[in-house]
C-alpha cells in the first residue's frame, strides 16, 4: 500500500504531534519524559581475513543466493590425459552435509564417492567397496560441506592474511588457514574478482598423504550464484593431473535416498 507524498507528510505530523501530547501528558502528571534508548554500538571492523573472505561471498552471489539453495546437481566431464582417460561425472549435494560423486569411465566401469554426514564410502572396479575412515573421513566430511563458502571460521579456526601473491598467471590474495583438525592450507582469491581460483593443501587417500594443488576458472552463473566450470586437480608426487569440467547445475531436486550406501557399502559397516 503506498501514499501519496502529502497525505504521508500529513501521516508523519499527526504521528508527531501524538508523540508531543504524551510527552507533554506525562509531564503535567509528574513523570519526566523517557530517555532516548542508547545508540548501539558500531560493528567491529572486520580482520583483514574476513574482509576477504566476505568479499568472496559477495562475489559467489551473496549469502541470500548460497543460502537460498539447500541440494545441487552437479553434471559434467572428467579428464586425465596423461592416462588417456575420461568420462562422465555427475555430483549430488545435500545440505548440510551429503554429497555422493559419481565418474563413469568407457571400458573401465563406474567410481563412486560418498558421505551421508556419519560415514563417508568409496567403490570402484580396481579396489572394491570400502569404509573410509581416519584422516580419510574427516577430509570427506569437510568437502560435502554444502555451505561451505559461508563457514570459513567454523571450518578453520586458524586464519592469515598472507598479503598478494600470483596464482595460475594471476595477481591473489593468499589466506593460509588451519582446520579443526590441525591440517594446513591455502586459499588464493582473485584480487580483481574476489573469487577463489586456487587451494595448496594436502590430501590423504589409500596411497597415503600427498600434496595436491587446485585451479578453478570459468566462473559461471547458476541459480544466482557464479560456480568454477573448470578445475584442475595435480599431484605433483605422484605426476598425476586431471581435470574437472560442469556442464550443468541445478538446485532443489536431490531426492536423499542417493546417499543411501550401496548394499557392498552396508555389508562393511559394524552393526
Amino acid at each position: 500500500m503506498s501514499f501519496k507524498s502529502t497525505n504521508h507528510k500529513a501521516l508523519l505530523a499527526l504521528a508527531c504531534c501524538g508523540l508531543i501530547l504524551g510527552a507533554c501528558a506525562a509531564y503535567e502528571a509528574g513523570e519526566a519524559p523517557a530517555s532516548a534508548a542508547p545508540e548501539p554500538p558500531p560493528p567491529p571492523e572486520l580482520t583483514e581475513e574476513q574482509k576477504i573472505i566476505a568479499r568472496y561471498i559477495e562475489a559467489s552471489g551473496g549469502e541470500d543466493a548460497i543460502r537460498a539453495h539447500t541440494s545441487m546437481t552437479i553434471k559434467g566431464g572428467f579428464e586425465m590425459p596423461a592416462m588417456g582417460m575420461s568420462g562422465d561425472t555427475t555430483t549430488y549435494s545435500l545440505a548440510p552435509d551429503k554429497t555422493l560423486a559419481l565418474i563413469s569411465l568407457p571400458g573401465m566401469g563406474e567410481i563412486v564417492t560418498g558421505t551421508n554426514g556419519d560415514v563417508a564410502w568409496a567403490e570402484d572396479p580396481m579396489q572394491g567397496p570400502r569404509v573410509l575412515d581416519g584422516d580419510m573421513l574427516a577430509d570427506a566430511r569437510r568437502q560435502a560441506r554444502f555451505y561451505a563458502q559461508l563457514e570459513y571460521d567454523a571450518m578453520y579456526p586458524e586464519q592469515t592474511a598472507a598479503g598478494e601473491t600470483e596464482w595460475d598467471g594471476q595477481t591473489a590474495q593468499q589466506l593460509d588457514l588451519v582446520d579443526t583438525d590441525g591440517n594446513e592450507s591455502s586459499h588464493y582469491f582473485a584480487t580483481d574478482t574476489g573469487l577463489l581460483i586456487g587451494i595448496e593443501a594436502t590430501q590423504t587417500n589409500e596411497m597415503g598423504t600427498m600434496d595436491v594443488t587446485i585451479t578453478m576458472g570459468d566462473y559461471e552463473e547458476f541459480g544466482g550464484m557464479l560456480v568454477p566450470t573448470s578445475t584442475v586437480f595435480s599431484m605433483p608426487s605422484m605426476g598425476m593431473e586431471f581435470t574437472q569440467t560442469v556442464d550443468s547445475v541445478t538446485f532443489d531436486d536431490v531426492d536423499p535416498s542417493v546417499f543411501e550406501p550401496s548394499d557392498a557399502i552396508k555389508a562393511l559397516l559394524p552393526e
